[in-house]
């Protein structure tokens, strides 16, 4: 064989080696692609739910724990004021009620602070919280000897107490310590939600990466991540929803407040099927105000907390109970048509005609002045505005006839459009 024939028959040779070879090159390649994909993927899934995991942070500790740290200084704050207030306070009946408020209060520092204490506290934090706890042990026990010695009229006894133990002192140093310790909560709630955005931000980053680098590859996983982002999304929004859940209720009764009325209303209407009736009940507290100016806030306080139990216990739990503001408060029965709904408010008229409250040896009755309309559902948007204010005009009607009334949107002006009237 000449030597040109032997060269020929090596190229080929060499050709044919050179393609497998370069098989093995590609599958490499793809297989370190892939490799790579599954590793930024991972990290991606794993940013999300360092994401959720921050914002259940911030929901279930933080944000608790800066509500607990301000309720403990609002509550050491109000017992200094309330011994003031007392030493002030000539009276013997208001002294025992002032004292009934100071003890209540001391309850409510107590209950904060356990609180507080169940929450998953750094060591720092659980630190200073044990100092606070020492100040406030030290600062009670001088309080409550100060109380003791007004209650039994030794009014000298106690501003030496007051003087001499150096109340006000201490109490600004504890309260200067529940100061700190609130912006310490604040300062971590804070943190934690940049930390939550700066993970968001990094994960899209992530996953933008992976789109561009890997976009042959990333087409069918570009879909699964954009999902899972999108479900971390929604999860993080539901996370963000509990977190604001406290400001739909109202934080004295316990009831919706006026944002959380209207929620709970437009959630209704939605799910409702058309033509469903839904009535409404506007009602405003008559002899209220005395409450508050002849027994004081705390009992004006309490005597809201148990009428809105009242209310509860009148109406089915599907209904929409809510506290408008001050003294007033509305109520959605659902699937009532206007004359069930005005005997509901006729119950509900008896019913706290019927009940007195007591506060400090004197006892208080109230009544209601109580306006009714009805809305179909599928009616027009405005049927709603038009339903409110139909209600508060037949409130205001019913207090003009002597309060104590129950009165239909028919009784005042005639019903706008999706609006029915009710009859008295």
């Amino acid at each position: 064989m000449t030597a040109p024939a032997v060269a020929r028959r090596l190229g080929r040779l060499s050709a044919l080696l050179m393609v497998p070879r370069t098989a093995r090159w590609v599958v490499a390649g793809f297989i370190v692609l892939l490799v790579l994909q599954a590793l930024l993927v991972q990290q991606g899934l794993q940013r999300l739910r360092d994401i959720g995991t921050m914002f259940d942070h911030v929901a279930r500790t933080a944000l608790p724990a800066q509500q607990h740290a301000h309720e403990m200084q609002r509550a050491a704050q109000a017992r200094i004021m309330l011994l003031l207030r007392m030493l002030a306070q000539p009276d013997p009946f208001e002294r025992e009620a002032d004292a009934q408020a100071f003890v209540q209060e001391g309850l409510a520092f107590g209950r904060a602070r356990d609180a507080l204490l169940a929450l998953a506290l750094d060591d720092a934090t659980q630190i200073q919280l044990r100092h606070i706890q020492q100040q406030a042990v030290a600062l009670s026990q001088r309080q409550r000897a100060m109380s003791e010695a007004l209650l039994q009229g030794r009014d000298d006894e106690a501003r030496a107490l007051l003087e001499q133990q150096r109340l006000f002192d201490v109490q600004r140093e504890l309260v200067l310590e529940l100061q700190a310790l609130a912006q310490r909560m604040q300062q971590q709630a804070q943190a934690d939600q940049q930390r939550a955005l700066e993970a968001q931000r990094s994960a899209e980053r992530i996953v933008l990466m992976l789109g561009a680098s890997l976009f042959a590859l990333g087409v069918a996983i570009g879909v699964a991540v954009t999902r899972l982002v999108a479900r971390a999304e929604r999860l993080l929004l539901l996370d963000k929803e509990r977190a604001e859940a406290a400001a739909c209720r109202d934080p004295l009764t316990g009831l919706y407040n006026r944002r959380g009325f209207e929620q709970a209303r437009e959630l209704l209407l939605r799910a409702s099927p058309n033509g469903t009736p839904h009535s409404l009940l506007l009602i405003d507290l008559d002899h209220f105000k005395p409450v508050n100016d002849t027994a004081g806030h705390d009992a004006g306080d309490a005597l809201l907390r148990r009428l809105a139990q009242l209310l509860r216990d009148q109406v089915r739990p599907q209904d929409i109970v809510a506290r408008l503001g001050g003294d007033e408060f509305a109520v959605v029965l659902v699937g009532l048509d206007a004359a069930q709904a005005t005997q509901v408010g006729q119950r509900i008229r008896d019913a706290v005609a019927d009940f007195s409250f007591e506060w400090g040896g004197r006892t208080f009755r109230l009544g209601t002045s109580i306006g009714v309309a009805t809305v179909l559902t599928g009616a027009a948007e405005a049927a709603w505005s038009h339903a409110m204010k139909a209600a508060d005009e037949a409130c205001y009607e019913a207090k003009r006839r002597g309060r104590g009334q129950v009165v239909g949107a028919a009784d005042v002006a005639t019903p706008a459009t999706g609006v029915q009237a009710s009859v008295a």
